[in-house]
This record gives structure tokens, C-alpha cells and sequence, in this order.
């Protein structure tokens, strides 16, 4: 197989191309440090609607729960868009 990065002939079996792969590497703490810069994102995202609602319509019928809920799935959403994208970052 040909890496499309260095052009050069990898072997069919790697996952990486043994020429350029080492070229920069993200350590660990990036990869960590990526995903709780995501986490707090989603979670600073996740808590102005769930404001809203708690504004709009207060703590009634469950509307609580919800807005509690929403920064846990989307704190949980950037943590793991932010691994992601700092794990991609390791070429």
C-alpha cells in the first residue's frame, strides 16, 4: 500500500506508515487535556439551554431533571469529541 502522507510503500498489514508516523506525536496529557477542553465546552454549551428552561418554566414536572441531564450528555459528547480530535492530532 502507498501512504498517501509520504507516498511511500507501506506494508499492507500496518495501521500506520512506518516512515512518517513518528513524525509528531501527542502525548497522553494532550490527548487528556483535548478532551476535558471538549468536556467543558459541551458542558458550557449544555448549561445555557438547561438555564432556559429552568427560567422559562422552572423547576416543575420534571423540567429540573432535564435540564441537569442535558450538560451530562453534552459534557459527555465534547469529552469525547475532544479525545477524538486531539488523538487525530498524533501523526
Amino acid at each position: 500500500m502507498i501512504c498517501a502522507k509520504c507516498q511511500r510503500d507501506a506494508p499492507p498489514e500496518a495501521i500506520y506508515c512506518p516512515y512518517c508516523a513518528g513524525e509528531r506525536r501527542v502525548t497522553e496529557r494532550e490527548i487528556i487535556r483535548g478532551g476535558v477542553k471538549g468536556g467543558l465546552l459541551g458542558l458550557l454549551i449544555g448549561l445555557l439551554p438547561a438555564a432556559l428552561l429552568l427560567a422559562l418554566y422552572g423547576p416543575v414536572r420534571g423540567i429540573k431533571a432535564l435540564a441537569f441531564i442535558m450538560p451530562a450528555i453534552t459534557f459527555t459528547t465534547g469529552l469525547i469529541i475532544g479525545l477524538v480530535k486531539a488523538k487525530r492530532d498524533w501523526k
